[in-house]
């Protein structure tokens, strides 16, 4: 007798265990303190879901979530402060057994929403204020900050039930901010804070790879240097068109080859009479150039004829050889080209003669 109750014992344990552990587990949270949200870990048959809060009715389940039209999860109303109360739920077969019966105590499983509206103010003291809103407009939610500039690493601030949150002394970088929240200790704790909120950015970002903008200084550099040789190339012909002078500097005229040199002779002793520098069409201003800008006050020149006299005039002669008038000493002292010293010493050297050869 006591073997065949052992050998029965031994036979079902197997079979029991496998249902036990068959069994879903089921797992609820309350989501930013609006609904309740219930789901379980079996997705092959289609259960039935019932909940009731400690001293409520039991009630089933209002919206499903469903996956390949199979039931793997149940929303149903939250109603304030039942989350310090105790939840009891039950999971049913198509046959209406029930199949996990669990209870939950729910006042740590809360998630809010993450917080929204971030904007980012930069004020006159030097510092960044960062503002951002809760969903739910309760006193005991505590938000979280945390920023990093240019991809480095997180910096994690725990302002508390404040909506906002300083940073001092920002540098030229540019700063990315996320927030998020949860209720806190004051009002019994949660286990979980909501997700990040939507990145908020603040500055420049500086990167590192610099092949790209000095491909783009390059391409600039190249259409600025275009732009200023047409603009060159523009201006230049501006002031040849209405500049001749300018014209012939740049552009001398070039002598046609099929005229021979007679040819150009001709035209300039016929046609120029001999001005060569209309013949050459010479500017004015380098034609005038060349005129003299000074003139020279004329000086008279007379000639004095030395008669031969007697041997006593021949002394006085030779006591005064020369005889000049103020016009040749005007002469001599604005030309070095004189001619007269040397013709008056001539004629002393040719009265000298005579007296020593008298006739």
């Amino acid at each position: 007798m006591i073997l065949l109750l052992v050998a029965l014992f031994l036979g079902n344990t197997p079979s029991f265990a496998f249902s036990a552990s068959s069994q879903p587990e089921i797992k609820c949270l309350i989501i930013n303190l609006d609904y309740v949200n219930c789901t379980w870990s079996e997705d092959k048959h289609n259960y039935s879901f019932n909940s009731s809060f400690t001293h409520k009715e039991t009630l089933e389940c209002p919206n499903y979530l469903r996956s390949n039209g199979i039931n793997v999860g149940c929303m149903f109303p939250y109603e304030k402060a039942q989350r310090f109360n105790k939840l009891k739920t039950w999971l049913y077969n198509a046959t209406g057994s029930v199949v996990t019966e669990k209870e939950h105590n729910l006042k740590a499983y809360v998630k809010l929403y993450p917080p929204s509206n971030l904007s980012v103010v930069e004020k006159k003291d030097a510092e960044l204020w960062l503002y951002w809103n809760i969903t739910r407009n309760e006193s005991c939610i505590e938000s979280e900050v945390r920023h990093r500039t240019d991809n480095s690493a997180w910096t994690t601030t725990n302002p508390g039930q404040r909506t906002f949150f300083s940073l001092p002394f920002p540098s030229k970088k540019r700063y990315e901010f996320q927030v998020r929240a949860r209720i806190e200790s004051s009002c019994g704790q949660s286990m979980f804070w909501s997700d990040w909120s939507e990145p908020i950015y603040w500055g420049t970002l500086k990167t590192n790879d610099t092949s790209e903008s000095l491909a783009n200084m390059s391409v600039m550099t190249l259409l600025l240097c275009a732009a200023g040789a047409t603009v060159i190339l523009i201006i230049l012909s501006c002031l040849l068109v209405h500049s001749e002078r300018l014209r012939i500097i740049l552009i001398p005229v070039v002598p046609n080859a099929g005229r021979n040199v007679s040819n150009y002779l001709a035209d300039l002793f016929h046609n120029y009479d001999g001005n060569v520098e209309k013949w050459l069409s010479m500017p004015k201003d380098l034609e005038n150039g060349f005129k003299p800008n000074f003139t020279e006050r004329a000086c008279p020149v007379r000639e004095y004829r030395m008669m031969s006299q007697s041997s006593t005039d021949t002394e006085s002669i030779l006591s005064n050889p020369t005889d000049l008038s103020s016009d040749y000493q005007c002469m001599h002292s604005y030309s070095s080209a004189s001619t007269i010293p040397g013709s008056a010493e001539t004629i002393q050297t040719q009265d000298l003669s005579q007296v020593d050869n008298p006739v």
